[in-house]
């Protein structure tokens, strides 16, 4: 367990943004053997040889052809989402007021903005910079400032009496982030420039100018690395995993279900039937996206699988019958600070397993059919499960699940680590659990349930 909770900790430390993640994720794949292929290229596949499929640079679907025609065995299919709540760069609204410049942002996604203020933040993304060799066409290259590079900073309680009774942040005036305090004042241009330079143009990973930048993708984040701390009390289990380590980082949600997915995956064996891991981008914004889980992407890797492997229309339709979808993102931990919000019988605890996510109205796609399935193959592994449910009287988020099998036809069932502060800058899990999902991850690409 130490060694997946290192592995967690070092995934999210170098993966500030989605774009990272997703670089992060191909990076992993093609070390543990697998072969990238191109959307627009022909495709030549193997049954048992891993594979996986890079879309708009956040999102990757991988996948291994069964040993036998899909719509005989079917797959089984494990998917995550790379992106997190944030601050976004807003593109040209750097402004200066008396000497303090600052740098606007957009809110992505429903984070919880307080946690942002008073933090050193770094800055990460996407660039698209000219290409002298092709004039036509933009060269994109990751970028990380890797320090901070400003900061949020609050109003003096003395000047807000109530603060503390609740305040709502503007995201136009209160959260632009503070980059620079100059001497004297500056047109706000010069000043731009100035920010961009310090903190792109002088890169030495990157030889460019800021006049080279022509377009960008930027994200803000916490400076701080991943923190492991915990009690460590062994538990009565065979294996004496201990149970007690928290990890405390940004973007567990849900880049632990990324990299929980990954490990189990790149560990399978090639089988009868087909593994698929999919890594998919703008959950935290509704996936409406063509890299998304509610676009073409996922349905577009397979129905080109079963067109090269053979299989043909046929099974790719009878395929749907008999796979099986595990969607993966972070359970709402019971808070003890908090109980009134939970329902006390369906609230999973820190370091009790993993949570099955269940909802009437479907904001969760598990059905009790493929739960109880899974019940039996966690139970034969001596995997603990949790339910979770949000009260009767209230909502919760959703998934890349209900969208995932509608859009696939696929059984689905919606499962998660228990999680601590879901969308503040930074959260907290129990590694026991993650071990834990990595273990039921493995499990289900080994020996799937059986659907007939």
């Amino acid at each position: 367990m130490k060694e997946s909770t290192n592995a967690l900790c070092q995934f999210l430390d170098a993966s500030p943004t989605s774009f990272h993640a997703a670089d992060n994720i191909r990076s992993y794949l093609l070390a543990h053997g697998a072969q990238e292929l191109d959307e627009a290229a022909s495709w030549q596949i193997e049954p048992g040889v891993p594979y996986f499929v890079c879309r708009s640079g956040t999102s990757i679907v991988a996948f291994r052809a069964g040993l036998k025609s899909m719509g005989d065995a079917g797959l089984v299919i494990a998917g995550a989402h790379t992106d997190s709540p944030g601050l976004k760069v807003r593109p040209g609204t750097h402004k200066q007021n008396q000497n303090m410049v600052r740098i606007g942002v957009d809110v992505y996604g429903g984070a919880i903005l307080s946690t942002w203020l008073d933090r050193p933040l770094a800055v990460a993304g996407r660039l698209f910079l000219r290409d002298s060799e092709s004039p036509a066409s933009l060269k994109s290259v990751l970028y990380n400032s890797g320090k901070p590079v400003g900061i949020i900073p609050n109003l003096a309680i003395h000047l807000n009496r109530d603060v503390n009774r609740g305040f709502e942040y503007s995201p136009a005036q209160h959260l632009p982030v503070l980059v620079s305090s100059l001497r004297e004042k500056s047109d706000t241009q010069s000043a731009n420039l100035s920010w961009l330079h310090e903190y792109i143009g002088e890169d030495t990973n990157l030889d460019i100018e800021p006049g080279d930048i022509v377009a960008s993708d930027l994200f803000f984040y916490d400076t701080q690395k991943s923190a492991i701390f915990g009690t460590r009390h062994q538990s009565a289990l065979p294996d004496d995993q201990e149970r007690d380590i928290l990890v405390n980082a940004p973007h567990l949600d849900d880049l632990a279900g990324c990299h929980a997915i990954l490990e189990a995956f790149s560990s399978a064996v090639p089988s009868e039937f087909g593994q698929v891991a999919c890594f998919l981008d703008s959950e935290e914004i509704g996936s409406m996206t063509m890299q998304g889980a509610d676009s073409s992407f996922v349905r577009d890797v397979l129905a080109r699988l079963a067109i090269v492997t053979g299989a043909g229309a046929e099974d790719f339709y009878r395929m749907s019958s008999r796979s099986l979808f595990v969607s993966l993102d972070a359970a709402q931990g019971w808070n003890p600070a908090y109980p009134e919000k939970y329902d006390e019988k369906l609230s999973p605890l820190l370091g009790a397993g993993p949570a099955v996510k269940i909802n009437a109205n479907q904001r969760y796609a598990t059905e009790s059919h493929v739960e109880s399935l899974i019940a039996i193959i966690a139970n034969q592994e001596k995997i603990p499960l949790q339910r979770y449910m949000s009260r009767a009287d209230m909502q919760p988020g959703t998934t890349i699940g209900p969208m995932s099998a509608a859009r696939l036809g696929i059984r689905t069932i919606d499962i998660g680590h228990p999680l601590l502060s879901m969308h503040s800058i930074r959260e907290t899990i129990n590694s026991f659990d993650h071990a834990m999902m990595i273990r039921l991850l493995a499990a289900v690409y080994k020996n799937p349930p059986i659907f007939s």
